[in-house]
């Protein structure tokens, strides 16, 4: 009976809602078969692909009335322009690709609604699949390495940690989506999701997006430098994937397969894909590491103008752990400020550490119910469900400070949203989005050691939840024929904070009066005049954003041989931050090639440091803490990011970037006074060069380099060192061979580092040259 009632309902469905189809054409007007053809709606809450026939014709059937933006993309030919269409009955529109030109893409992060980047009054820049293939990138942070403003460091080869520098601001000032979700860890010590950066595949993204300025007034904490979104597959017809394997240098391989499709004439959609990644000897023979991550998606259409969807993401890691890069004795170090790094003489890189490991976990669930109240207006609800977890093990095995005997550390985290928002578009000028977040997280440590004196064995645990309740609202704003492009967004959140619990240890935080975490309000507005006439946009960005203070920056605390130290402040205040940026983006050559420049400066008001100097009084403070957190003068970034995109041919692109950075400090803490900020590099440089030969040929190029950085190491003190910048450069040949009409089998070998360069991040030793090559089979 069920069954039945589902199968009258998508059959009304079918009958009431909306059919958009048409061709897709070549400039001399030839139809194109076989391209795909992008749809996505305004509100952000529909996106759909379809693939043209033999004749060039694409359908998308059971399209509910709202506005969209459709694409179409054509192997040999640049994307067609972003084509808006408001659906209110059955619509034929023919997109027209071109031979080669640069064209706008759609993006949802800059304003949490489906934009043309042409209309986006922000710095931002999208990484497709397109471009994810062509390089034959694994991860997300290798796909971001050659963002404008953005700094990739990786302690290591591949499965290290790594870390995502935007414009010269700390890890965690860059917050991390995944579908426009904030993906952190609650038990991380600053309550961001850095540490499964490195653990993030790219098996079923079909973009990344990456928003550079304050973004704490759409997407709350931790977006004070930017955002960051990895967008997946949304599915639909024909059944479309891939399966490959790859291996090589530094004991790596992986393996990968996709699947994506829809049936009950695309009224149920889905996408699934997994991937494995396992290192056997990294970089010193001995770096395992290994990485398991799946992702399925199914989106329903429940009536002509509702659809529910649902997604599931699971990761799991484990990595090998070295030994902290340490300095040489002070007595061997020179006398100049700041040191020079030379490995052996000056300090000691990451040696093996036999028993020192981590592992990881996460599982994401996101559930979306979407409600079509008429062409110009939609209601969502929304629930994302994140549980994290990590590991880390150690014992005496290894050199440098090693505790006596096995202990671990595990730190649990759960976030649980629920958001709820409406978009409504009235008239010709106004976009309103507005809506209500509700966000509970738990953080959950246990410490524990192996000391063979049973009763002094260490097992320490603290429990800690907190709420927090967000209203949020945004207002898009169009005039003079779109010319003017105007965007302002408030977000006011409140937090609730309850008592910790605790068990063994020394609870130095028990039977405390807590006070509850003050409020954050924040506002961010951008504004942008686009000259159609000469391809001319020119934009400017001013906001404040704020990171809440992590449960273990309130709460941390630490353990080594048995013996326990308190290090958070229940009373730390939130971390502040006011930013602004404004550029220009140019059109030139009849829209072969682009030039954007951005000047940016971002001011951190006041931020939580970790405090070892000595100024925390153990007899004063009501915790007995001799270091610990505290809130302290934050700093400045400032700088200039410029690029160029050129389709010089229809076979040949190129990109250029470079970036420059000054970042310092409120207060120094180095010794000799200086205020510089450690890990930022002056000026940063990145390449790329794509080249098609023939019909199944193709070769990319690409150079990430960088000058010089500052850096502390254990033992050495107060006394930076300075470490040259990395310059790398990878090369990537792909083979591409048609199978018939739909399927095509590829070869690929990517060669990493190919000039052989040995650098350094954060004093850790990174892989030389080495290879992989594998093979895909695309359906």
């Amino acid at each position: 009976m069920r069954q039945t009632l589902l199968l009258i309902c998508i059959f009304i469905s079918a009958s009431l809602a909306e059919t958009v189809r048409g061709r897709v054409l070549d400039p001399s007007g030839a139809v194109v078969p076989r391209a795909t053809v992008t749809m996505e709606s305004r509100d952000g809450s529909v996106r759909r692909s379809a693939r043209a026939d033999g004749s060039g014709r694409y359908e998308f059937a059971a399209v509910a009335p709202a506005s969209y933006l459709l694409r179409a993309e054509a192997q040999d030919f640049s994307p067609s322009e972003l084509s808006g269409v408001t659906v209110t009955a059955d619509l034929e529109r023919d997109l027209r690709v071109e031979l080669a030109r640069l064209s706008a893409r759609t993006t949802v992060t800059a304003a949490t609604t489906a934009q043309s980047t042409d209309e986006v009054a922000k710095a931002l820049d999208v990484i497709d699949a397109e471009e994810i293939g062509r390089r034959q990138e694994y991860s997300l942070t290798e796909a971001l390495r050659l963002t404008p403003g953005i700094r990739i460091m990786q302690l290591g080869g591949p499965g290290s940690f790594t870390r995502i520098h935007t414009r010269g601001l700390r890890a965690f000032d860059t917050s991390l989506l995944i579908d426009g979700f904030r993906f952190r860890d609650a038990a991380a010590p600053q309550g961001d999701g850095s540490g499964f950066f490195s653990d993030l595949l790219l098996a079923g993204a079909s973009r990344v997006e990456v928003l550079r300025g304050s973004g704490s007034s759409l997407y709350g904490t931790h977006a004070m430098g930017g955002v960051v979104n990895m967008v997946t597959e949304s599915g639909g017809a024909p059944l479309h994937g891939e399966i490959g394997l790859d291996g090589g240098g530094l004991g790596m391989a992986r393996g990968i397969a996709k699947l994506s499709g829809g049936t009950w004439n695309d009224r149920l959609r889905f996408s699934g894909a997994a991937s494995h990644l396992n290192v056997t000897r990294g970089v010193d023979g001995d770096d395992r590491a290994r990485t398991s991550m799946a992702n399925g998606w199914a989106q329903i259409a429940l009536g002509p103008r509702s659809t529910l969807s649902g997604r599931v993401m699971a990761n799991d890691t484990f990595a090998g752990l070295n030994v902290t890069p340490f300095a040489s004795p002070v007595s061997a170090l020179p006398t100049t400020i700041p040191a020079p790094a030379i490995e052996g003489r000056t300090f000691n890189t990451s040696l093996n550490d036999p028993d020192s490991r981590r592992a990881t976990r996460f599982t994401s669930a996101l559930v979306n119910f979407t409600q079509q109240l008429s062409s110009t207006a939609s209601a969502r609800v929304s629930y994302q469900g994140l549980s994290t977890s990590r590991e880390a093990r150690n014992g005496p095995g290894g050199l440098s400070f090693q505790p006596a005997f096995n202990n671990s550390n595990i730190l649990d985290g759960r976030l649980d949203t629920l958001q709820a928002r409406g978009d409504v578009t009235a008239g010709r000028h106004h976009q309103f989005s507005f809506g209500s977040e509700y966000e509970r997280e738990d953080y959950d440590n246990l410490s524990a050691d192996e000391n063979p004196n049973a009763a002094a064995r260490t097992r320490a645990q603290v429990r800690v939840k907190q709420a927090n309740h967000a209203l949020f609202a945004q207002d898009q704003m169009r005039w003079f024929s779109d010319r003017l492009l105007v965007s302002l967004s408030g977000r006011w959140q409140d937090f609730r904070l309850a008592s910790p619990e605790f068990r063994g240890g020394r609870p130095r935080y028990a039977g405390i009066a807590l006070p509850q975490p003050p409020r954050a309000l924040t506002g961010d507005a951008a504004i942008a005049y686009v000259a159609s006439s000469t391809g001319t946009k020119l934009r400017a960005h001013m906001g404040n954003s704020y990171r809440a203070p992590a449960l273990f920056e309130r709460f941390g605390y630490s353990f080594f041989a048995g013996n326990f130290s308190a290090f958070g402040d229940p009373r730390i205040a939130p971390e502040r931050s006011i930013a602004f940026d404004a550029g220009f983006d140019q059109y030139l050559a009849s829209q072969r090639v682009r030039g954007s420049g951005t000047y940016f400066y971002t001011r951190l008001q006041e931020v939580i440091s970790f405090d070892f100097s000595g100024l925390i009084n153990a007899r004063t403070d009501p915790y007995g803490r001799s270091s610990g957190y505290r809130n302290t003068g934050g700093g400045l970034a400032r700088g200039v990011e410029l690029s160029v995109q050129a389709q010089a041919t229809r076979k040949l692109f190129f990109q250029a970037g470079y970036t420059h950075t000054n970042a310092d400090e409120r207060l120094s803490t180095l010794i000799g006074g200086s205020v510089r900020s450690i890990r930022v590099s002056d000026h940063m440089f990145t390449a790329l060069v794509t080249q098609r030969f023939g019909k199944h040929w193709d070769a990319t190029l690409d150079f990430f380099g960088s000058s010089s950085f500052w850096w502390q190491m254990f033992a050495g003190g107060n006394r930076p060192f300075l470490f040259p910048g990395p310059k790398k450069a990878d090369l990537v040949v792909n083979y591409s061979r048609p199978l018939g009409d739909r399927r095509t089998l590829q070869w690929f070998t990517r060669i990493e580092n190919i000039f052989n360069r040995t650098y350094y991040e954060d004093a850790f030793r990174t892989p030389k040259a080495w290879a992989v090559t594998g093979i895909k089979f695309l359906l």
